[in-house]
């Protein structure tokens, strides 16, 4: 019921009222590039070479829509059509996150219809300018995962195994989900308690699949000759468009910056032209070393930056709905401290996904669109905030 109210409501918005817009963002742009020519490349301004802007799972998952019906609006539309059922499944599966969590099934039925019949994050999670949608749902299978891992309580090979896959496709879709998963790890050992030689062997086939998983992206990345790139290259540029004299908080508004439009090789003739005579490893590494040397020689501003990125990582700059978002991330707080004074383990459970995955976007420049992997863990706080008492009983934690 949850994903079909979901699916209907944003198809609705999608097709029936014209909420979306065409861009061509650097994910988009890799994907076409892919449905075309096969290369994961060109990202940019101007054809640019075998790039590591993007993770690779995204791209590669919008490509056939561009593969079929070309660089066209109508596969523009198929990929908001695509994000809008990933958001769907997201909402659909917070019941059975708050089931597994101790809760309540109520609670989770609460917060997604919450979250489907009030799109509030429709532009984020529908027009797939990239990932986002699909790491939230990712985010959300990887906390289920640790709860019924919990619960079994086993450190058999098979289970490391799997996890190993898991996560290693995880980072592969976003490497911003490596300061969950170094979170994770931790919860599970204070509620295990394992032995040393059991939790050695664990860890070992765990990184064993982890790394067979990544390790043919690395080798792409060598061979391209974009150096040891674990997954993106970005960082650099990330950093540099973030932090500089004139730079907010707000990623849309650096956009409007007529300085952005002159650095970023997205949009810029001269950055895109650059990069691709020196190469993208050499143009991130210059990036990285400028960004480095303003925040370096300018601690105070960059203090400041920090600080405005972390409060509108949870209160976002949004035209005519601001209010609900703000309504929403302190509901949200009410519901964590009321579900720590009764179901504390979910409570540090949410934690290790709110916090370190914000905490990223604390030295660059921030937007909704950043917000939302984590949407869902405000949207079940706040319901536990407004909600619990539907039903009161206390379920088994893991």
């Amino acid at each position: 019921m949850i994903f079909v109210l979901a699916l209907a409501v944003r198809l609705t918005l999608l097709f029936g009222f014209h909420r979306y817009e065409f861009s061509r963002p650097e994910a988009v742009k890799i994907a076409i590039s892919l449905a075309q020519h096969g290369a994961f490349a060109d990202p940019y301004y101007i054809p640019t070479g075998p790039t590591a802007h993007t993770a690779p799972i995204y791209p590669a998952l919008i490509a056939p829509f561009y593969a079929l019906l070309g660089d066209s609006d109508r596969a523009d539309l198929a990929r908001f059509a695509f994000n809008a059922v990933i958001a769907s499944v997201g909402y659909a599966l917070l019941p059975l996150l708050a089931e597994a969590l101790g809760i309540g099934w109520w609670t989770g039925m609460l917060a997604g219809l919450a979250g489907s019949l009030i799109p509030l994050h429709h532009w984020p999670e529908c027009l797939g300018l990239f990932e986002n949608t699909c790491t939230g749902v990712f985010l959300e299978l990887a906390t289920l995962h640790l709860l019924r891992f919990l619960r079994a309580g086993s450190l058999a090979a098979a289970g490391a195994a799997r996890a190993g896959l898991l996560w290693g496709l995880g980072i592969l879709l976003s490497p911003t989900v490596v300061v969950v998963l170094a979170a994770f790890p931790v919860i599970a050992w204070r509620k295990l308690r394992p032995s040393p030689r059991a939790a050695v062997g664990f860890a070992v086939v765990f990184t064993a699949a982890l790394l067979a998983v990544l390790s043919p992206w690395v080798f792409r990345n060598w061979k391209q000759e974009l150096g040891l790139c674990v997954v993106r290259d970005d960082l650099g540029l990330e950093l540099f468009v973030s932090n500089h004299d004139g730079a907010t908080a707000v990623a849309e508004q650096n956009f409007a910056d007529p300085y952005w439009r002159e650095v970023h090789p997205h949009v810029s003739l001269a950055a895109a032209t650059e990069l691709k005579s020196i190469g993208e490893r050499a143009f991130e590494r210059r990036k990285l070393s400028q960004a480095i040397d303003w925040i370096r020689t300018h601690p105070r501003q960059f203090a400041g930056l920090t600080l405005q990125r972390i409060v509108r990582f949870w209160f976002p700059a949004m035209p005519r709905f601001e209010w609900a978002f703000w309504a929403v991330t302190v509901l949200a707080a009410a519901g964590w401290i009321r579900m720590f004074q009764r179901v504390r383990f979910a409570a540090i459970v949410l934690a290790a996904v709110l916090l370190p995955y914000s905490a990223v976007f604390s030295v660059i420049e921030t937007s909704v669109r950043y917000q939302h992997p984590i949407w869902w863990c405000l949207v079940l706080l706040a319901c536990f905030a407004g909600g619990a008492g539907i039903r009161p009983r206390r379920i088994e934690q893991p």
